[in-house]
């Protein structure tokens, strides 16, 4: 297990004289060894550079690197560097806190694939000022698989709870006899689907932040072709584009309300008809869902900013929760619903 000390020096005024040497912020030793001078910078120095720690001196608010000991710059952190950048596991935040509030501690800071435990430490001079935080970092090899299994566990479990509702609902349709019921709870179901579905996708993603979501839209729009009424045909457009991991059940929520909204209201019984599924960016550069059909409109006087639709209150609730807004374009070509999302 590697050890890291990453001493992050800044250069405040000291009125009482107490110097501006790398030393001189430690103080003299309560009893020295004789011949050995511990407010020496060159001993420090010697003991910094010849030490297995990892160890680098950061001086002033912007963390330029002024000096990184051997094991450190194995590591890749050199002189003339903001550390930050050239270590992300330290962050500029957890340094900031520390100078502005004491000791600090980050449990499961992320290198890459590797995770650190980094300890920020002030260090006062004798006027009372922070000259230097003390950081330290640990590094936890197990931390990574460790992580990973939790969440595989707790997709396992998530997953089996929803397939639970989803045989509870089952088992309250096929025990109903009333049709408006059995049609409600059918709906409920499908929707629990699109919800673990969405879920399993995800799950190989969950190490990463963001997840192109272009493969798994053509996906679920394979699957919901398969369960129209009508035997619609779903063509999809769609650009490589990244959204956060926990985006993607409110968007498949949404995709499967507007289709199916679509399949069931834009064409007669024996009507021949498409829809069209697209996501992309907009001119304006934010990203832009479209569910377009080419049948016979929205109803006069339906809008859908306003509908009390369960169906469209869930597409503009899940709208929302992705910050976006929904909007309707009709014409003599059909009708065209846009989920509007941030850049």
């Amino acid at each position: 297990m590697a050890h890291m000390v990453v001493l992050n020096t800044v250069r405040d005024a000291d009125p009482e004289g107490s110097g501006g040497s790398f030393g001189a912020g430690f103080g003299a030793a309560a009893a020295e060894p004789p011949g050995l001078n511990l407010n020496d910078p060159a001993v420090l120095r010697c003991l910094l550079e010849q030490t297995p720690t990892p160890t680098a001196l950061v001086e002033g608010e912007a963390g330029l690197c002024s000096f990184s000991n051997a094991a450190f710059r194995a590591l890749g952190v050199v002189a003339g560097a903001p550390l930050t950048s050239q270590f992300p596991a330290v962050s500029s935040s957890l340094l900031a806190a520390a100078r502005r509030g004491g000791a600090q501690r980050e449990a499961a800071a992320r290198d890459g694939d590797r995770f650190w435990e980094v300890r920020a430490t002030p260090m006062l001079g004798v006027n009372g000022l922070v000259r230097a935080l003390i950081v330290t970092v640990e590094e936890t090899p197990d931390s990574a698989a460790e992580q990973e299994r939790h969440m595989r566990e707790l997709s396992h479990r998530v997953k089996n709870t929803l397939q639970l509702v989803s045989s509870l609902l089952t088992l309250q349709t096929l025990g109903s006899k009333d049709p408006e019921v059995r049609r409600a709870l059918q709906s409920a179901g499908g929707r629990i689907g699109i919800v673990t579905q969405a879920h399993q996708r995800t799950h190989a993603a969950l190490r990463g932040d963001d997840l192109d979501v272009a493969g798994h839209l053509r996906d679920l729009c394979g699957e919901l072709e398969a369960t129209l009424p009508g035997a619609r045909r779903i063509r999809v457009e769609a650009e490589p584009t990244s959204l956060p991991v926990d985006s993607v059940i409110p968007l498949s929520l949404i995709v499967n309300e507007l289709v199916g909204n679509a399949a069931k209201h834009a064409y007669g019984p024996e009507e021949p008809g498409g829809i069209e599924v697209s996501l992309g960016r907009a001119a304006d550069g934010r990203r832009r869902l479209v569910v377009s059909d080419q049948g016979r409109g929205l109803p006069d006087g339906l809008d859908v900013a306003r509908a009390a639709t369960l169906g469209l209150k869930m597409v503009r609730a899940f709208a929302g929760q992705l910050k976006g807004v929904l909007r309707a374009e009709t014409g003599q070509a059909g009708t065209r619903l846009i989920v509007e999302l941030p850049g």
